[in-house]
């Protein structure tokens, strides 16, 4: 059996192999499909020199990004965006931090990139028209209903997609753009040939990070801070559980895995190297992550950027021949920027990859020993004296010695980075002589109570988490120093009683004009000349402008006093800086509320009836119980699923094996069959599309934008596809899944009606209450939700492989050995639980919450507000546990048991390795969210960062 699943699995991996010739997708023939390629052909730009887009989480550091040669800043309000513990800006600062910028000719991108609540509609709208006000250059946005709020507030206001729109395709794209998004960011799972496919695919700008933490879930897609801490990270309120240290049990067993234990942090993202390709690739900006890390962060990241994107577009401008030049950092430059951040370091991790701009390679990803920022490793403990610690430096290998320097920080790492670990700033360093010309040892001491050396002892590695030297030259590049953009200055003075004209153009054709407060006249003695001229105007010293080109035309025998001049220049300049400041405010914004305008519109518009959709939805007087559908990863659950006589079962199977058959052996029982489709899609698989429409489902549960995109581009459910693949199939009803991520009224009416969904699962960041809250804005429309009331909540969505990376030595698909074939695995987390892991048929991990959780004492109020389905999820339960969980739900609609009894079941059923669990409310409880005010702020010290 294994054998089989191992020749259908559906991979983007280069070595994809399958059963059938339907199966076998080569990169080349998927990369465009026909109907797409015709939809954005003759849409491209000639290429340009892509944008950086720098991060900033207060002035400081938004002041440095700009000095360090940022083209763009990105930064959120004290609300609505997904870094909640950085300092942000109020709303009340959002003018000045616009102006600054554009007086400098940066851009300033703000951040609304969570998913917004109904209540937080009319927060958001009044934002919106401040932003717009204000000349924001662009907001970056996650939820599909605050985008269609800006476009209806402000029309004119750029939109990007947040990589939290999780978009990986071409098609995906498509789905942003077509509701207004200008620019997409695209996931960092992506290569940078999928990146590639990504911009052939699309006529939206394309985004790419290449700098920073590396989610190991999919973004927009994890959901282990809502599980375990009701505070979610598609709210901005991340609890880095993915940075937790866990167990790995495989088959039942605990298995001894030395120092690894943060089996899901990933090492940093670096591209420096990659900058060429990417461009290449076709990316319009490079984004650097890190609106939680400090000014130096900010400063080195974007200066070593900015020379990158320079020389290599240079480059290939000077390219002759057409072939690549190559480009390489320096030594020294990546040893700033590992002590600067990097995390999960080692004595020969050095904490920053490539991350899978190369493709998946599982074995650099994740390093395991630590989850957070240790900066340079410069050696080992030799032993431990009276007043210090003799150090063995060696750097491990890094290409250049080491060295500690009084004022520097150290930490002594014992391989237990969940316990407090010793660490301090050094005092004094006694040299000890050096060893064959490479390695040398010193003495390290410290200040009185510093250090407490009895914790430390022989072997410890010791990190450099502080290098003051690199701090003051950081500081130094970018403090007191102010980016000046360049004019052209004009100065025309022609005739006796007129004035004299200055006139400033920057490079964008903006211009301000100043004439002085006298008029010319004749000269007696000095006439005026161009150096006179010159010499009153200055440098434009004091102002963000520097003048790169002067154009001075003078009639002979004038005469102005120096004074005239100065202020014709003050003039120019100020009108100059004000059309600058003002360019992009927006004066045609609609009047009046327009959200109350599209909310009465929604409640009154309803939604038609559709021939091919739904027959069992209820009546708006119904007064039944919603029916169930069961969502099952297994021939065995959807048997035992069909014996307990529900209506409608999910199959979701891991692999594509025994697909077709189980559809048809639901619906030769009479029930209808739902087949479940991936949530995220990428490149390599955009054409999985006709493998799904072959099946001949009752329904497609749609998980990702692109999956959807491209199923409404053949013509939506009812259908009939005229050729390709699928030539002849019927397209089925659209099902649309959590991981649409609808959150508010006006997102689940786009995925309804524009998205062309017949039914729609709302996100998990809505608790029961407000779940029942947007069905009844819905309305009569209401029926066509479904509500999920049993599941183990997916926490980690992730392109990162554990069996790949922990139960074989390969890098991907293609060399691991296919572990997931054959080991049950779990991950133990620090309160004992045990949280299954499945591979699905595009390698990609999904780690299932342990405990289940249910809504069953929900169920009346879920039902009483219109729900028209319930929804049961099974992961790994046996037949005769899938039939448990479905009877006790069948008996509690009916009214046999209360919630409390079918809790108590629930409660005591095992899992796979037959320990029990439990069940709770999960994202359901209804519970207040977290303040932001409770957060902790970052600290804005660099070396000390450990987010």
């Amino acid at each position: 059996m294994p054998g089989a699943a191992a020749r259908v699995r559906m991979s983007a991996r280069p070595a994809l192999r399958a059963a059938s010739p339907a199966f076998r997708l080569s990169q080349t023939s998927v990369r465009r499909s026909a109907p797409l390629v015709r939809a954005v052909e003759g849409q491209r730009n000639p290429k340009q020199k892509p944008q950086l887009l720098a991060p900033a989480g207060g002035w400081p550091q938004l002041k440095a990004a700009v000095a360090s040669g940022a083209d763009a800043v990105y930064f959120g309000l004290t609300e609505l965006n997904a870094r909640a513990r950085a300092s942000n800006f109020a709303p009340s600062e959002i003018h000045d931090v616009v102006a600054y910028l554009h007086e400098r000719g940066v851009k300033g991108f703000v951040t609304i990139n969570v998913l917004v609540f109904d209540d937080e509609l009319p927060l958001l709208e009044k934002r919106i028209r401040l932003l717009a006000e204000a000349g924001v250059d662009a907001v970056i946005v996650q939820d599909l209903g605050a985008l269609a709020l800006i476009r209806k507030v402000a029309p004119h206001l750029p939109v990007h997609s947040s990589t939290q729109m999780s978009i990986t395709s071409g098609e995906g794209a498509e789905f942003a753009r077509e509701r207004g998004v200008k620019r997409v960011v695209v996931g960092r799972e992506l290569s940078v040939q999928d990146i590639q496919s990504v911009h052939e695919g699309t006529s939206a700008e394309v985004e790419a990070f290449v700098h920073g933490a590396l989610c190991v879930s999919y973004s927009g897609q994890c959901f282990s801070s809502e599980a375990w801490g009701g505070r979610s990270a598609n709210r901005g309120q991340c609890a880095q559980a993915c940075r937790m240290p866990y167990g790995l049990l495989v088959n039942g067993e605990l298995r001894v895995m030395g120092d690894e234990k943060y089996l899901l942090s990933p090492q940093d993202l670096a591209a420096l190297d990659m900058v060429p390709q990417l461009i290449e690739a076709g990316v319009s900006c490079f984004k650097i992550e890190g609106r939680l890390k400090g000014p130096e962060y900010v400063a080195l990241t974007t200066r070593l950027y900015r020379e990158a994107i320079d020389a290599a577009f240079a480059a290939d401008d000077d390219d002759d021949d057409d072939e690549q030049k190559p480009f390489a950092t320096s030594q020294q430059d990546w040893d700033d920027l590992h002590q600067v951040f990097a995390r999960g370091q080692d004595a020969t991790h050095r904490g920053l990859t490539p991350g899978f701009l190369e493709g998946s390679k599982h074995q650099r990803l994740v390093r395991g020993r630590a989850p957070r920022h240790r900066g340079v490793f410069v050696g080992e403990v030799t032993a431990v004296t009276k007043r210090g610690v003799r150090v063995w430096l060696s750097g491990g290998g890094s290409g250049a010695m080491p060295s500690v320097a009084p004022g520097d920080g150290v930490v002594f790492d014992a391989g237990q980075p969940e316990q407090d670990e010793d660490g301090g700033s050094v005092f004094e360093v006694i040299d000890h002589g050096t060893h064959d010309g490479e390695d040398r040892e010193v003495e390290l001491r410290f200040g009185k109570g510093w250090i407490d050396l009895q914790n430390l002892h022989e072997g410890m590695l010791v990190w450099r988490t502080r290098d003051a030297k690199l701090e003051r030259r950081i500081r130094a590049s970018y403090d007191g120093v102010d980016k000046r953009a360049g004019v052209v200055c004009e100065v025309r003075a022609g005739t006796v009683g007129e004035p004299l004209t200055i006139t400033l153009r920057d490079q964008d054709g903006r211009k301000g004009v100043g004439i002085s407060d006298v008029l010319l006249q004749h000269a007696e003695s000095r006439p005026l000349d161009e150096a006179a001229v010159q010499r009153a105007i200055g440098e434009l010293g004091g102002t963000p402008l520097c003048i790169e080109r002067s154009d001075v035309r003078i009639a002979s025998g004038l005469f102005l006093p120096a004074k005239g001049i100065k202020v014709a220049r003050r003039s120019a300049v100020d009108a100059l800086l004000a059309a600058r400041r003002e360019h992009t405010r927006a004066s045609d914004m609609p009047d009046g509320k327009v959200l109350s305008a599209l909310k009465t519109r929604i409640a009154e518009e309803g939604l038609p009836r559709r021939d091919h959709g739904d027959d069992d939805v209820r009546s708006a007087s119904s007064k039944t119980m919603p029916k169930l559908t069961v969502l099952c990863r297994t021939r065995q659950q959807a048997e035992a699923a069909v014996a307990c006589d529900v209506d409608e079962i999910i199959l979701d199977f891991l692999e594509v094996h025994g697909l077709r058959e189980a559809t048809e052996a639901v619906q030769a029982a009479g029930k209808r069959a739902v087949v479940a489709t991936p949530r995220i899609l990428k490149p390599s698989e955009e054409r999985l599309w006709a493998f799904y429409l072959r099946l001949e489902a009752d329904a497609l549960l749609v998980r990702s934008a692109g999956m959807l995109y491209r199923l409404r581009l053949l013509g939506g459910a009812g259908a009939t596809v005229s050729d390709g693949p699928a030539k002849g199939c019927k397209v089925p009803p659209l099902h649309g899944d959590f991981s649409l991520n609808a959150a508010n009224t006006l997102a689940a009416h786009d995925l309804l009606e524009t998205g062309g969904l017949e039914r729609l699962c709302l996100t998990h960041d809505l608790n029961a209450k407000q779940q029942v809250e947007l069905a009844k804005e819905l309305g009569v429309r209401a029926e066509l939700l479904e509500v999920i009331v049993h599941t183990h909540l997916p926490i980690f969505h992730t392109e990162h492989c554990v069996f790949a990376r922990f139960l074989s030595d390969g890098d991907s698909y293609v060399d691991c050995g296919h572990p997931c074939e054959s080991a049950q695995v779990h991950l133990r987390s620090h309160d004992g639980q045990d949280h299954r892991v499945m591979a699905d048929m595009g390698c990609r991990n999904t780690v299932f919450n342990a405990a289940a959780q249910s809504g069953a004492c929900y169920v009346s109020e879920l039902a009483a507000s219109g729900f028209g389905r319930f929804r049961i999820e099974l992961v790994d339960e046996s037949a005769d546990r899938a039939r448990e969980v479905v009877q006790g739900y069948q008996s509690l609609l009916r009214g046999d048991i209360t919630d409390e009894q079918l809790m108590r079941r629930l409660d005591l059923i095992p899992d796979a390795n037959d320990a029990v669990q439990g069940v709770g409310l999960g994202s359901l409880e209804v519970r207040a969210e977290r303040d932001r005010s409770e957060l902790s702020k970052t600290n804005a010290k660099w070396a000390k960062m450990d987010e």
